[in-house]
């Protein structure tokens, strides 16, 4: 079995949604499968600040849970800025508006400017 490289550049943190947290996601009116109830923090090992995965996305909104080892929130974002800019030197971001540390796409993190 081989690790993806991208996989180890992940942040391991993971969580469990509370069942009014599933609730909250699950009224939501996306077209989407089931919400998965576990998840993990999709951003760079390492980051700043809380850990935080794409819960729930409806229409322009992504639905972001967040959390630290002390509390969790789900808290409503657009996709950040490189995501929309669409600039032919780096890939889309597939993180949120404002997120911690580099940019994230399926195949690697990088800072804005940096060559692809």
């Amino acid at each position: 079995m081989s690790i993806d490289d991208a996989e180890l550049m992940n942040c391991p943190a993971r969580i469990t949604l509370d069942a009014a947290q599933q609730a909250f996601l699950d009224s939501l009116p996306a077209p989407a499968p089931a919400v998965r109830s576990e998840l993990g923090c999709e951003l760079e090992r390492g980051h700043e600040g809380s850990h935080a995965a794409l819960a729930q996305q409806v229409e322009e909104t992504m639905w972001w849970a967040q959390w630290t080892l002390s509390a969790s929130e789900i808290n409503p974002y657009t996709w950040c800025p490189v995501r929309q800019a669409r600039q032919e030197v780096e890939p889309d971001c597939s993180l949120f508006d404002g997120h911690p540390g580099r940019h994230s796409s399926e195949e690697r993190y990088w800072l804005s400017g940096d060559a692809a």
